[in-house]
């Protein structure tokens, strides 16, 4: 093993070109830029660096790049899930330097993907890189799921791990992120929530009127505004009957691994300008709520005129987009369904319900052998006791590989870290946790083989 992290440090300039090589090829899905071509540059990546790879087209969305890599005399096997798309670069006169230049500065490389999620696919890839150079094999199976189509919410994931399960079949699969926190201390996730994303719309008049007509024309802002009060109160509670059902509180160990957690709370509503969270919480149960309570959020609400100055009108139209955050047992098209019951019986059939996005949420038991190999390897490698988060507050596709196919995955040993700015201007990795993530991905499939299980 020393001589494997000593091989991964001498490399490190090339390791680095390697990435700045993918990060300059633009991939953007919600715009349909660049997908092919950096579909093939990964392709020939995993090539170069001794992984059997080939382009997966996805029906009616972007292609799907798959890496195999077999070893002697075993059947474990661990899957990588990651993904090559990026979010648009927008808006660009606050980048410091081109999004797709890839500069380094400062110990960092700086590009739109660099964390999310480029300098995580390469870095597993480099690990691999290494392991081939110097041991000339792998010593248990490997595979790279990377799909196009992430930062669009996946919409055609699911559609493929359905119709490739024996392909996707793994011990466990190593998730596309988690790095490390503010003070340097690896983190592992073992879930993400669930989600149900949807649109509502209200409409009066076939076209925006005058103001003073308003004791005569329907106004469907205010009537979208009812309809939104009616789904949730004051004290955040949802109102829709049944929503709760499914929804579980953390088990004991879950709640032993919220206590460990550190989490900075006081800091966060320093830098977020807030006097206390809502309902007053603090400390675990905080935490509890962050990652055990479904929630919903209205994300964004339009309606007539909002530009500067006034103008007396009355809308034609106005929406809201809504997200729900899902545990436990919920399943978002059910609770699409009580939705539109519950917006009916409450005098609001008018009001069109269009759902925009939806996953189920998933978790893997903290016990389950794959997440405790994760565990283990994120302490040896970083040196300190991994930061453990039973599941995370956001949403991923997750349930298809653990819900669908019963295979447990963790994240953990990615190149972020808290200032990496993903979806934002001047995102950026720091070279060293690049090179920390290799070595991490390295120790955990060069060790795996001892104690890991039989493939599912």
């Amino acid at each position: 093993m020393r001589d494997l992290m000593k091989c991964i440090d001498s490399n490190t300039q090339k390791f680095v070109e390697d990435l700045r090589r993918i990060c300059q090829k633009p991939s953007i899905s919600a715009q349909n830029v660049g997908i092919g071509e950096c579909a093939e540059t990964l392709r020939e990546m995993m090539q170069e660096a001794g992984v059997k790879a080939r382009i997966v087209p996805v029906k009616d969305g972007y292609p799907v790049v798959f890496g195999e890599l077999k070893a002697k005399d075993t059947e474990r096997c661990i899957g990588f899930y990651n993904h090559y798309d990026v979010q648009p670069p927008e808006p660009l006169e606050l980048w410091d330097s081109s999004p797709f230049e890839a500069e380094i500065r400062d110990g960092k490389i700086f590009a739109r993907g660099v964390s999310d999620n480029k300098g995580n696919v390469i870095a597993r890839l480099k690990a691999v890189e290494a392991i081939l150079d110097l041991m000339g094999e792998v010593p248990i199976n490997l595979k790279f799921f990377v799909e196009g189509e992430e930062e669009i919410g996946s919409p055609h994931l699911p559609a493929f791990v359905r119709e490739n399960v024996g392909l996707l079949k793994a011990d466990g699969y190593l998730w596309e992120s988690d790095g490390i926190d503010e003070k340097d201390r690896p983190t592992v996730s073992l879930g993400a929530k669930g989600i149900l994303y949807v649109e509502l719309e209200a409409k009066g008049a076939k076209m925006d009127v005058h103001s003073s007509r308003a004791p005569l024309i329907p106004n469907p802002a205010w009537r979208l505004v009812w309809a939104l009060t009616s789904i949730k109160g004051p004290d955040e509670r949802i109102r829709i009957p049944g929503w709760y059902e499914g929804a579980t509180e953390p088990t004991d160990e879950e709640r032993r691994l919220l206590e460990e957690a550190p989490f900075e709370e006081e800091a966060e509503k320093r830098d977020l300008g807030l006097k206390e969270f809502l309902g007053g919480l603090s400390g675990v149960e905080s935490r509890r709520a962050l990652y055990f309570s479904p929630t919903c959020t209205i994300c964004g609400f339009s309606a007539g005129y909002t530009g500067p100055g006034s103008k007396t009108v009355l809308p034609s139209v106005a929406r809201a987009k809504v997200d729900f955050r899902l545990v436990g047992a919920q399943r978002p098209d059910e609770l699409l369904m009580k939705l539109k019951d519950f917006l009916k019986k409450e005098g609001f059939s008018d009001i069109k319900v269009t759902k925009l996005g939806g996953y189920e949420p998933a978790k893997t038991p903290v016990e389950d052998p794959f997440a405790t190999r994760v565990i283990e390897t994120a302490e040896k490698v970083y040196g300190t006791k991994p930061v453990v988060w039973p599941t995370s507050a956001g949403t991923s596709p997750i349930y298809t590989i653990r819900n669908w196919m019963g295979i447990p995955v963790a994240s953990a040993g990615g190149a972020g870290h808290p200032g990496s700015n993903a979806h934002a201007p001047n995102e950026n990795i720091r070279i060293r946790d690049y090179i920390q993530s290799m070595k991490y991905i390295a120790e955990l499939i060069t060790t795996y083989n001892q104690e890991a299980r039989p493939c599912l």
